[in-house]
């Protein structure tokens, strides 16, 4: 059963929950119960296309880690499943309300519309050579774009649904031109998927665009060629496009976040999983490094200030 690459760090995630339920601590008194509802941000979790097979493989996984890990004495969790959500209001609501444990998000949304004290510690996942999967502005290497300078007049395409990418290339023409990338460029368009950005980009149907490294890295790989076509101009440093919290209250954060990084990066199964989807495995993600993107998305509004646009609304 094939997922989408995006995909890759949740299924670890799955993984080591299973690693909740099947290592052996000696705990004493009886084991405890809990649920465990993971709230996904679907634009971002799945291609548009394969929601509902992405969804359904999501909760095949987890009703069988529920299994094993009823058979354990650790921890037993009861009720487990994935929801997907297109509004991040929605999810957002859901976890005040209790009826999510988890959420996976991009981490500047998470940063815009999540108050840090309905958060705890939570999970990221890096690249398979262990880099972050940082925002790349991307161009042909034969359009005379060494820069962002060079954009004016060029053709761009933008992921759909992905406010970061759209605010980062905003950004740059905005420090660059003192306008906004709408009014500098000649024409944007929006792809489903990064791979249609890069390869439109490669077979000389667009000038730029603005992807994600992991993806960028996956063509390249499969085409040393796109390398040498497709240059990086400009990036931003993300350490994942998705991250994950648990809810501020939820008993077992701390022990599966522990567990994540001890006995679960030793399982052989686990490490062929990984290999699968490029990553390298799960790390700490402390909600204070959603500082970046606060400092970022403030720097941005002062940019768009001072060449006179409106303010964005922030939640």
């Amino acid at each position: 059963m094939k997922l989408p690459i995006h995909l890759a760090w949740g299924v670890s995630i799955f993984i080591a929950l299973q690693w909740v339920g099947m290592v052996n601590c000696p705990v004493k008194g009886p084991a405890q119960t809990t649920q465990l509802h993971i709230g996904l941000y679907a634009r971002s979790i799945t291609e548009p296309a394969g929601r509902k097979d992405s969804e359904t493989t999501l909760n095949f996984l987890l009703k069988e880690l529920l299994a094993a890990a009823k058979k354990q004495h650790r921890f037993n969790i009861t009720d487990i499943k994935a929801i997907l959500f297109d509004d991040i209001d929605g999810m957002r609501a859901a976890l005040l309300l209790g009826d999510l444990d988890m959420i996976v998000a991009p981490p500047f949304l998470i940063s815009k519309y999540f108050k840090r004290d309905e958060l705890t510690m939570g999970f990221a996942g890096v690249l398979h050579n262990g880099q972050p999967d940082s925002i790349l502005l991307i161009a042909r290497a034969d359009k005379g774009i060494a820069s962002v300078e060079n954009l004016s007049g060029k053709k761009i395409l933008l992921l759909e649904d992905d406010e970061l990418t759209e605010v980062f290339i905003d950004y740059l023409c905005l420090k660059q031109f003192k306008k906004s990338y709408k009014a500098i460029l000649s024409a944007v368009e929006r792809q489903q998927k990064a791979s249609h950005i890069i390869l439109d980009i490669y077979f000389n149907k667009a000038d730029a665009g603005v992807v994600f490294r992991g993806a960028y890295e996956l063509m390249a790989g499969l085409n040393p060629d796109v390398a040498k076509k497709v240059m990086v101009i400009e990036s931003y440093p993300s350490k994942s496009r998705n991250v994950s919290f648990f809810r501020k209250d939820y008993p077992y954060a701390k022990e599966i976040l522990v567990l994540a990084q001890t006995s679960f990066k030793e399982d052989a199964r686990t490490k062929q999983i990984l290999e699968i989807f490029r990553t390298s495995g799960l790390y700490p993600f402390n909600v204070e490094e959603l500082g970046q993107f606060d400092e970022f998305y403030v720097d941005y509004q002062k940019l768009r200030h001072q060449a006179g646009l409106l303010p964005l609304t922030r939640k």
